[in-house]
C-alpha cells in the first residue's frame, strides 16, 4: 500500500496490513510506541481540535507530544499519523501545519466523529451533510502540508443517506491519499453490524488507497475483512486496548508477555505523565490485558487501585503469576459486548 511517498507491507504473510485507529484518551505515545513495535504499521494519534493546538494548557501540549515521530522516521517500523477535527477550515490547515512541523508523516481529518456535542458544532461527521465544504477542507490541507493527508470518515448519515462513493470522490478530487471507512452510518454510533459491502464498493470505485474499519475484535476478523472487501489495509481501535498483540497477528500473549507489557507500559507512562495521572491513564489497559482476574480478586482490586509505582510492579512481576498458576485462557480477544462498552467520545 502505497500513501504518498509512504510505502507499507504487512507485519506477515498471514495478515494484511494493520493500522492502529486514532483513539481519545487512549492514542498517546507510548501506547502508539508499543503497538507499532508489535506490528501496527500506521499508527494514529488520538484526535485533536484544530481549536486547541496553539493553546498552552498541558492536556493539550501532552497530545501534541510526538516523541515518537523520531523512531518511526530512523526505523521505519511505523508511520505517525496525526488527526484533527473542527468546523474552522483554515484553523484546520494550520493545525495540519503544526503537526508537520511536530514530526508527522501523514495528517488525517476525522469527518466521522459521531459525539452529538462535536457534530452539532460543525466538526467530525457533521462535515457528511455538506460535501463542498467537506472538499474545501481537504483541498485547503492538502495545499498546505507537504507530507500526504488523509480522511476518516463513516459511509454516510444514515442508511437512506449512504454517500460515502461521493465522499471517496470528493476526497480524491481535493488531493487526499487514502480514505479510511468506519462501516457504520453516523445515527449507528457503535451499534448493530459494521455494514463491510459499502467498505468492499468503496474499494472497487476508489483511486486511492481504502482502509476498513469496523467490527474487527480478532485477528480472524481483520482476516474476513481483507478477503471479503478487498480494503488495503485494516484499521484497528478498541480490540487494541486489550490486545496489542493483535498487530502481531495473534489474539493471545502468554501471562509473561502481558506483565512485562504492563510494566513497560506503565514505567512510559510515569515518565511522560507522572506517577498519578501515568498510573491513572494505564489502569484501563491493566484492567484488559488481565481480564480474567476475577473481580472478587485481592489482586484485582490491588492492580486497579495502586498509586505507588514500586508496589504495582512488584505486584505484577512477583504475584499475578501465582494467581493465574491455574488458569489456562490466555484470550485476549474483546467480545462485541466488551468492545461496545469502550465505545467513548472520539473512538471513530
Amino acid at each position: 500500500m502505497r500513501i504518498g511517498n509512504l510505502t507499507f507491507s504487512p507485519f506477515n504473510e498471514k495478515t494484511p496490513i494493520l493500522t492502529l485507529a486514532p483513539m481519545a484518551g487512549v492514542g498517546n505515545w507510548v501506547f502508539r510506541l508499543i503497538c507499532a513495535q508489535l506490528g501496527a504499521k500506521i499508527v494514529g494519534v488520538e484526535f485533536i481540535n484544530c481549536r486547541s493546538i496553539h493553546t498552552a494548557s498541558q492536556r493539550d501540549l501532552q497530545m501534541l507530544d510526538f516523541s515518537d515521530a523520531s523512531i518511526y522516521e530512523k526505523t521505519g517500523i511505523s508511520a505517525l499519523s496525526a488527526q484533527i477535527y473542527g468546523n474552522d477550515i483554515e484553523l484546520l490547515a494550520k493545525g495540519g501545519c503544526e503537526f508537520e512541523r511536530l514530526g508527522a508523516q501523514i495528517v488525517d481529518i476525522n469527518f466521522g466523529c459521531s459525539v452529538p456535542k462535536i457534530v452539532k458544532r460543525g466538526s467530525g461527521a457533521a462535515y457528511l451533510k455538506d460535501l463542498d465544504k467537506l472538499y474545501r477542507a481537504v483541498s485547503q490541507m492538502v495545499s498546505a502540508v507537504s507530507v500526504p493527508v488523509t480522511v476518516k470518515t463513516r459511509i454516510g448519515w444514515d442508511n437512506d443517506n449512504i454517500n460515502i462513493l461521493e465522499v471517496i470522490k470528493r476526497c480524491e478530487d481535493a488531493g487526499a491519499k487514502a480514505v479510511a471507512i468506519h462501516a457504520r452510518t453516523v445515527v449507528q454510533k457503535y451499534k448493530g453490524e459494521a455494514q463491510w459491502e459499502w467498505i468492499a464498493r468503496a474499494k472497487e470505485n476508489a483511486e486511492i488507497p481504502i482502509i476498513g474499519n469496523g467490527d474487527v475484535f480478532s485477528i480472524a476478523d481483520a482476516i474476513r475483512m481483507k478477503t471479503v472487501t478487498n480494503c488495503d489495509a485494516v484499521m484497528i481501535g478498541r480490540a487494541a486496548m486489550a490486545n496489542p498483540w493483535i498487530f502481531s497477528g495473534r489474539d493471545t500473549a502468554s501471562l509473561r508477555e502481558r506483565i512485562e507489557l504492563a510494566c513497560q507500559q506503565l514505567e512510559l507512562m510515569t515518565k511522560f505523565k507522572g506517577e498519578r495521572i501515568g498510573i491513572f491513564e494505564t489502569r484501563k489497559h491493566l484492567g484488559l490485558y488481565f481480564k480474567q482476574l476475577p473481580r472478587t480478586s485481592k489482586f484485582r482490586k490491588q492492580l486497579l487501585t495502586t498509586e505507588c509505582l514500586t508496589s504495582l510492579l512488584s505486584l505484577l512481576r512477583n504475584s499475578l503469576e501465582t494467581e493465574f498458576a491455574d488458569k489456562k485462557s490466555n484470550n485476549l480477544s474483546l467480545t462485541k459486548k466488551e468492545a461496545g462498552a469502550l465505545a467513548w467520545g472520539g473512538t471513530d
